[in-house]
């Protein structure tokens, strides 16, 4: 019985209210996580139609009838597949779940009974059940006083309970691969995994036994994610299969799979499995087998050039050769240099490899951290995403968003290794041991920083902090710069602190960067005579070049516009621009001349080239409706003109540029 049921059970068996103290301490929590399961708590009180009444400054209790709280209290003790019904999804996994378990169909009174709601609700329900199932091309059938079940092939079945397996039991796919993996022992905890068990109840640790035994005898390893995603596929067979429930694969498939080499791989785990489990398994079985190590297989150790170590082995080397595009785009879209990450390039070909077979043959390898990397990593997310047309120009298939993701993954470590260390000063009270301790550590767990010196709290005073970024003591400082205060011992909860500090001062520098990034003051000139508009847009256009800021056809580009339309806006302002797609990166190059010139039919004294690129399209509204608004008010215009210093000019440019209006 959970955290929740526990309180539950507590105030059915109180004839009073309970303070929210006295609840903590009887569960070894805090106050906070108390209140934090209340909206649990109400849910289950009020579906089992009583009420939970908060007394303030006395505590909390349930009312109702005392049949209602009987049964309520029944249902907790004695139901152990009873889940809770807190939302609507968590009775949608529910009413999956006993479909998929159970052989007989099942009848919408039972599943009302079980889940405490309204025979209405759980028909409502059902109609959500429909709409999952249908993804996979499986439905429900429905027979007055038969009940209800599952129909459709058992390939679909199978993905759908392999699906599932990963949806339920409070993320039961995460909490599968912490039990196989565990720290210590690394062996399954049958208490903990018995809600996985209701859905494929096999011996797990057996199961891991036999893959651990594979990996180490024919020398590969398989990705965590992948470790699991095939425990779950064999576990899914051995159930089916006891149930008299096979799979077919065409001749001509199983023919093809036989020519691989990993086929003898898939044999010998096939042949552990069916003296392990006691079962038969039918030749396409050890095809699906092979389909799994096919597109989860990674290549043990790490070669330093791996691009030599693969060429001419067939989808390897076009895994060698996706990446090197994969890489392409992205440095483009991401205006960095990432060709030279050897880090990148082969861990982009390792994922590769088996993701070209996965994608072949339409299998999915499921991504639990999908939602966190979009949250997360929101423009390198959408920089993996333009990547997608590689897949489609080499594999004629269409990329799905949890590939994406473990791209986006690869990317944005790419982009953290490019970041400039964080230059870090240590202080400490006095002792050297223990700071030279925290360095060491610190060096060893972030290389996001480097430490430029470890000093006392006393040399603090003398210490200049023009070359340090950052502070990290073990005493309280008074420094002008991000600063955190960590214990002597940096134990793990500093750890995760320090990640999180240093995670918000990259955060914090590349706001302040983007700030200023499009303004330059080299590209800030006060011009005495210029003889055309020409000569002074080549002239810009070529410091724009030299800054690599844009492509060589810049300045041909910017002179085509001109010759269609003229640039000049009134006022004595001009805006000349070129295509998004020539620009590298955004800039504004400015030149304010002693004398006006013509420009058409207007006379010119201001120019702003403005140069956007793709990342910044959205952006640049902003910027040139602020741009504008100055512009319009001639006195703006006029003190811009009587500014006579590069530095003065770029300071009062970025005020109206960034403003917030």
């Amino acid at each position: 019985m959970d955290r929740v049921y526990k309180i539950v059970d507590l105030l059915l068996k109180s004839d009073c209210p309970l303070s929210v103290d006295f609840i903590a301490e009887n569960l070894n929590v805090s106050n906070k996580t108390i209140r934090n399961d209340f909206p649990k708590i109400q849910q289950i009180v009020e579906e089992a139609n009583l009420k939970l009444t908060r007394k303030p400054g006395v505590g909390i209790i349930i009312e109702g009838l005392e049949e209602k709280k009987l049964r309520l209290e029944k249902a907790l003790k004695e139901d152990n597949s009873y889940i809770e019904p807190f939302s609507p999804e968590d009775r949608l996994n529910y009413i999956l779940k006993q479909l998929f378990i159970n052989k007989a169909p099942i009848t919408v009174k039972e599943l009302s009974q079980s889940l405490y709601v309204s025979r209405v609700t759980v028909q409502k329900d059902l109609e959500k059940v429909e709409e999952w199932l249908s993804k996979f091309n499986l439905s429900l059938k429905k027979k007055p006083n038969y009940g209800i079940e599952i129909i459709g092939n058992e390939e679909e079945w199978r993905k759908a309970i392999a699906n599932l397996l990963a949806l339920t039991s409070n993320k039961g796919y995460e909490e599968l691969k912490e039990l196989l993996y565990d720290e210590y022992e690394r062996k399954i905890d049958y208490k903990s995994i018995s809600k996985l068990k209701e859905l494929v109840n096999i011996d797990y640790r057996l199961l891991e036994k036999i893959i651990t035994k594979a990996e180490k005898k024919l020398e590969f390893k398989f990705s965590d994610e992948a470790f699991v995603s095939l425990i779950m596929h064999i576990a899914i067979s051995i159930k089916r299969l006891k149930e008299g429930k096979d799979v077919k694969l065409s001749e001509e498939m199983l023919n093809s799979l036989k020519e691989n080499e990993e086929y003898e791989e898939a044999r010998q785990i096939s042949e552990e499995i069916e003296e392990s489990f006691k079962i038969k398994l039918p030749e396409s079985e050890i095809g699906y087998i092979l389909l799994h190590i096919l597109g989860t297989k990674l290549l043990e150790g790490k070669s330093e050039n791996l691009t030599i170590a693969l060429e001419g082995q067939g989808d390897s080397e076009l895994a060698v050769i996706m990446a090197r595009e994969i890489i392409s785009i992205a440095e483009r879209a991401l205006h960095m240099n990432l060709s030279n990450d050897k880090q990148l390039l082969n861990g982009l070909i390792l994922h590769l490899r088996p993701t070209i077979n996965r994608l072949k043959y339409d299998l999915a390898l499921r991504n639990p951290m999908l939602k966190e990397i979009k949250e997360n990593y929101i423009e390198i997310y959408g920089v993996a995403w333009m990547t997608s047309t590689v897949f489609e120009k080499y594999l004629s298939v269409k990329m799905p968003e949890e590939e994406i993701g473990y791209i986006c993954l690869h990317l944005a470590a790419s982009v953290e290794r490019n970041k400039n260390p964080l230059k870090a000063l240590i202080v400490c009270a006095s002792g050297i041991g223990t700071s030279q301790f925290i360095a060491a550590r610190l060096e060893r767990s972030f290389r996001q920083i480097e430490i430029i010196d470890v000093i006392s709290i006393i040399e603090l005073k003398q210490r200049s902090l023009k070359d340090i970024d950052i502070v990290i003591s073990t005493v309280p400082v008074e420094v002008n710069r991000p600063k955190l205060m960590i214990s002597p011992l940096l134990n793990q909860n500093d750890i995760r602190r320090l990640g999180i500090f240093i995670d918000n001062v990259y955060s914090n520098k590349s706001k302040s960067d983007e700030k200023y990034s499009i303004i330059d003051k080299s590209l800030i000139k006060i011009q005495g005579d210029v003889e055309s508009k020409e000569l002074l847009i080549k002239e810009m256009c070529i410091d724009l070049v030299n800054g690599k800021y844009v492509d060589d056809e810049y300045v041909y580009n910017v002179l085509e516009r001109e010759k269609i339309y003229s640039t000049a806006i009134g006022g004595g302002v001009a805006i000349p621009h070129g295509e998004v797609a020539l620009v590298k990166r955004s800039c504004f190059a400015i030149s304010i001349l002693d004398h006006p010139i013509w420009w058409g039919n207007d006379s010119v004294e201001m120019i702003f080239l403005l140069c956007i690129s793709e990342a910044d399209r959205e952006k640049s509204k902003k910027w040139m409706r602020n741009l504008y608004n100055f512009i319009e008010d001639s006195s703006n215009v006029k003190f811009l003109k009587s500014i006579k210093s590069s530095e003065e000019i770029s300071r009062v440019v970025e005020e109206f540029i960034y403003a917030d209006k």
